[in-house]
């Protein structure tokens, strides 16, 4: 079990907003700096590797609403919040791993399914089945660990160590540190037919490794086009027409502007929920770990969407608010359920949240 981190912080947290971050890195029991440690901004291609005095600096250009991730080998991973905040370098405190090497660890009572046949629904229900989901390669599949939970109908994915995918298509290299991988099923089985829901999270890093950049950056715009974060700045920029997204309440088009309203907070936009499409029953929460506020009326509300005319969605709300970033990130995730044609989109399809698409 992994032990809390601790971090010490240099600075208070000020009502100021650096464009980049810095800070130094050190080994918790001896005070001593490491050299050599990877720190990155959650799904950008930013990042930075500490000098000989434990230092690192990225200049992102932008705040960006990311958390900071620093990684050492043989230490536990150090996430910082809101690293913009702190208006002087940050000095985080890395503890070495708990976990002995050399203990013995009782793997769970074997369950009803190979590894073959499990690993084939990771890598369809982690990387997609898009083509660039398709394209991608797991480098090393053999640190994920997989099990299926007969109580519950649940394959889990669990791995000690970032999983490296390299993405062919988008022509990007991912890290991407697991957080928590489950398939549920309405029973017993792997076909895809009885899944109710797929759940995945972590925090990834990006490397462009593009040779043809130009054609990479056509089909980059091909993932951006129809995504959620195009949707989400189709949203807040409410220019649904020209975006080419189609907003149905049922079967029927209607008018986004007259159930959104969009305010700006800060350096964000809060997007609030101000018409109630009529009553329905309360949605079933098939996502573990992400339950539905049941005391709240926006439980209900759900809307559909069509992009281009062929790729069809529909979102579903928790509490009836949420904020975008000026880069078309929505927080807090669990405020929407995506199901079609969003919720088809993985790890495969994901582009940097430094990504630009050009117009």
């Amino acid at each position: 079990m992994k032990k809390v981190l601790i971090i010490l912080l240099l600075s208070g947290c000020l009502p100021l907003f650096s464009q980049s971050v810095s800070g130094y890195v050190y080994d918790e029991a001896e005070n001593k700096p490491l050299e050599g440690a990877f720190v990155y901004l959650d799904g950008t291609t930013l990042s930075a590797s500490t000098d000989a005095k434990g230092f690192f600096k990225i200049n992102a250009g932008q705040k960006y609403n990311s958390v900071l991730v620093i990684s050492y080998m043989g230490y536990e991973n150090l996430r910082i919040p809101d690293p913009f905040s702190y208006d002087r370098p940050i000095k985080a405190m890395l503890r070495e791993d708990a976990i002995n090497l050399n203990e013995v660890v009782i793997d769970k009572k074997k369950g009803p399914f190979g590894r073959k046949q499990m690993l084939r629904v990771f890598r369809d229900e982690f990387l997609g089945q898009s083509k660039a989901g398709r394209s991608c390669k797991i480098e090393n599949e053999e640190d994920v660990r997989l099990y299926y939970d007969l109580s519950d109908n649940t394959l889990y994915a669990e791995t000690k160590k970032p999983i490296r995918i390299v993405n062919e298509r988008l022509g990007y290299k991912i890290l991407f540190d697991l957080a928590g991988f489950a398939v549920k099923y309405k029973v017993k089985s792997l076909e895809p037919m009885y899944i109710a829901s797929s759940f995945f999270a972590g925090t990834t890093a990006f490397t462009d490794i593009a040779k043809k950049k130009d054609k990479a950056e056509k089909l980059r715009r091909e993932a951006y086009l129809g995504s959620t974060v195009h949707l989400m700045k189709t949203l807040v920029n409410e220019d649904w027409q020209k975006q080419k997204f189609g907003f149905y309440v049922g079967s029927f088009p209607d008018d986004p502007r007259d159930y959104f309203k969009v305010k700006d907070t800060l350096e964000f936009k809060k997007v609030s929920i101000i018409k109630i499409p009529g009553k329905g029953s309360a949605q079933e929460n098939v996502f573990p770990g992400r339950p539905l506020n049941p005391g709240s009326k926006y439980s209900d509300v759900s809307f559909n969407l069509l992009y281009d005319k062929k790729e069809q969605s529909s979102l579903t709300f928790n509490n009836g608010f949420f904020y975008v970033d000026p880069n078309g990130l929505f927080f807090p995730l669990s405020e929407i359920t995506f199901a079609g044609h969003m919720a088809s989109l993985k790890a495969g399809d994901l582009l940097p949240a430094d990504y630009i698409y050009k117009e």
